[in-house]
This record gives C-alpha cells, sequence and structure tokens, in this order.
C-alpha cells in the first residue's frame, strides 16, 4: 500500500513565485496519494488568488486544499496549522518561493518500501545566489540513531526543515511542531530531532530549489538589532525545552554546543557599544539552565561555564573562550575544573 504524502506549503507575499512551486507541485510523478495544504497567511499582495486560480484549473489527482489564517502570524505557525490539518502519513514542507523536482516525492519514497521511517532527507540545490555549502554530508542510505546526536545541526544533515518527509506519528509522539514567533524556527526543530531516537535515510539526490532573493526573511536587510534578537531567539527556544530532554546523557554539552553556535552566529554582526549592550541584556542568564559544573565533560566549556556562572552574558563568555582561557591563569584554572568528577 503506497503511503499518503501530504505537502505542506505556507504562503505570504510570493506572488511572483508561487506559481512555480505549485506547478513543480502538479508534475510530481508520484503515483500515490498526495494532498497539498496550502496555508494563507494573510500576505498583501495577489499570491493566494495566483495559486486559487492555478488549482481551480488544475484536472489531476493531487487534492489541494487552502487553509486560511484570520491575521498574519508567521512561517512557524503557518507549518503548524499544515501539519495539525494534515492526513498523510507523511509531512512534506516546502516553501512557497521554492520549487521541487518532478521526481521528488517518488524518490523520496522509494525508502519507505523497505519499512516505515521517521525522516528521509533529500539533496538540495541553491539558484540566484550563491551555493550554500553543507559542512559535513551523510553518504546516502539508512541510519538509526539513539541519544544525543548532532547530525541534524549540519553534522551530516542541513538545518532546514524543508525537503524532509517526516512520519507524522513521529511528530505527534515526540510533540513536534514548530517555534511560532521565532525566525530561525528551523534551528530549534533540529534540536530536538537531535535528542530524539530516530531511524532516517539519506538521499543524495537534489530534489530540491532553494531560491536566494533579496527580500526573504533570511537574507532580508532586518537591522542588526533585530538580527541579534533573532538569534538569541534560538537560544531561548533551546532553553525552554530542556526540561523535556532531562534525561537524556549529554545535554548539558549539547546546549553549550549551541551556546558556541549562537553566539557564533552574533559574532557576524559588526557591533558597536550600544549593539553590545544590548547583547548582553538579550543573552543574560543563558548558561543557568546547566545545574553545576560536572554536568560538562569538556574542559573548555567547564572553564566557560564556571568562568561566566555569575555573569552570564555573551560579551563575558566571548572573554573567557577567546581571551582568558589563553592566559596562564585560565589555563591553571581550566586543568582545575577538569579533574572534577562528572555527572550525569
Amino acid at each position: 500500500m503506497q503511503m499518503v504524502i501530504t505537502l505542506v506549503i505556507p504562503v505570504y507575499n510570493v506572488e511572483p513565485y508561487i506559481a512555480d512551486c505549485l506547478q513543480s507541485v502538479m508534475r510530481q510523478t508520484y503515483t500515490g496519494p498526495l494532498e497539498c495544504i496550502l496555508v494563507d497567511d494573510c500576505g498583501t499582495d495577489n499570491s493566494i488568488a495566483v495559486a486559487e486560480k492555478l488549482i481551480a484549473e488544475y484536472d489531476g489527482p493531487i487534492g489541494f486544499k487552502v487553509l486560511h489564517h484570520d491575521h498574519n502570524r508567521g512561517l512557524s505557525a503557518a507549518r503548524n496549522t499544515g501539519l495539525d490539518a494534515a492526513r498523510g502519513d507523511y509531512v512534506y514542507f516546502l516553501d512557497s518561493d521554492d520549487w521541487i523536482s518532478d521526481d521528488c516525492i517518488e524518490k523520496l519514497t522509494a525508502p519507505l518500501q523497505d519499512g516505515d521511517l521517521d525522516i528521509v532527507v533529500g539533496g538540495f540545490v541553491t539558484v540566484g545566489g550563491p551555493q550554500i555549502v553543507l559542512p559535513k554530508t551523510l553518504d546516502e542510505g539508512k541510519y538509526y540513531e539513539t541519544g544525543i546526536t548532532r547530525t541534524f545541526c549540519n553534522y551530516g544533515v542541513y538545518v532546514m526543515a524543508v525537503n524532509k518527509l517526516y512520519r507524522k506519528e513521529f511528530m505527534l509522539k515526540n510533540q513536534l511542531s514548530f517555534e511560532e514567533g521565532k525566525i530561525h524556527e528551523d534551528e530549534i526543530l533540529a534540536f530536538e530531532l537531535c535528542c530524539i531516537d530516530k531511524s532516517f535515510y539519506v538521499i543524495k539526490s537534489d530534489t530540491y530549489f532553494y531560491r536566494i532573493r533579496d527580500n526573504s526573511i533570511m537574507t532580508g536587510n532586518s537591522d542588526k538589532f533585530q538580527k541579534i534578537a533573532n538569534c538569541f531567539g534560538i537560544l531561548y527556544g533551546i532553553k525552554e525545552r530542556m526540561k523535556k530532554y532531562e534525561n537524556r546523557q549529554g545535554l548539558f554539552d549539547f546546549y553549550m554546543f549551541w551556546i558556541r553556535k549562537v553566539f557564533g552566529m552574533v559574532e557576524e554582526v559588526e557591533m558597536d557599544k550600544e549593539l553590545l549592550c544590548y547583547a548582553d541584556k538579550e543573552s543574560k542568564g543563558f548558561i543557568d539552565v546547566i545545574p553545576n559544573v560536572c554536568y560538562l565533560h569538556n574542559k573548555h566549556d567547564r572553564l566557560a561555564y564556571f568562568s561566566c556562572r555569575r555573569v552570564g552574558t555573551y560579551s563575558s563568555f566571548q572573554y573567557v573562550t577567546k581571551i582568558y582561557a589563553n592566559k596562564i591563569q585560565g589555563r591553571i584554572l581550566r586543568n582545575i575544573l577538569n579533574v572534577l568528577p562528572d555527572r550525569e
């Protein structure tokens, strides 16, 4: 029996691109049941009108449905609306300014013939801008992971939520959804995926075309204050989920990994004194979720935690890790902390 696949497409101010997106869905070679849910997030252009006209003219097997928000709620909320309404065994998220290959769903569902998988990941290419180069990629094939891993943090699989088949039962069982009100919602989901036991399959074929455009959420010229706030929003979202995974061994080591990752993103913003003060205000107390130094197993993380535990801000962390750690006092303290017994 072929799997039912639901494609979820949030729609917001993409009038020049929505036709390419929808037509790529309509061309799918997958012969099983497909439904496509468009979520109208109350844009100010004619995106939905264009989409509804294409759907009205479509004569094919795919079941299209348009859901309407009563006000603009953002990408995360639109994805969650589509996920809640999905009737498929698997859900696939597609951004409305991108498009997919004609055989995308056919290729991603092929590994399911040998049994259920929690996630199937396809390859992607960027169009209209510089190519996105992934730090690491896994070989094609099936994987099973238990405990906390870093695979879905660009350690083998890209962070983006798109171009992945998610088993809906897996999403519901693990209470997975997108953090509303955050720009970097994919990173927060990636954190959770790294904390969960899962089976997944990697396909090397490029099945997704990721459009780089000047006014997208990720490339728009938002001011520096907003960019900093967006970065720390990742950390807040992860902190809120720490309790959910408190029994996972290595959780606090993983949290320190995310601190370094997020602070590295903030560091890319050219900052003056005012911006640095803002970053410190936004990051204050970032480290207080860790019970004590013995829950950390890396000597560098121990030094950073011990030195920042009272004044936990972005600038204090940067000073400790980039300057103090290389001073004689820092190296001595790091070695002393390293002999403390591990916990967990």
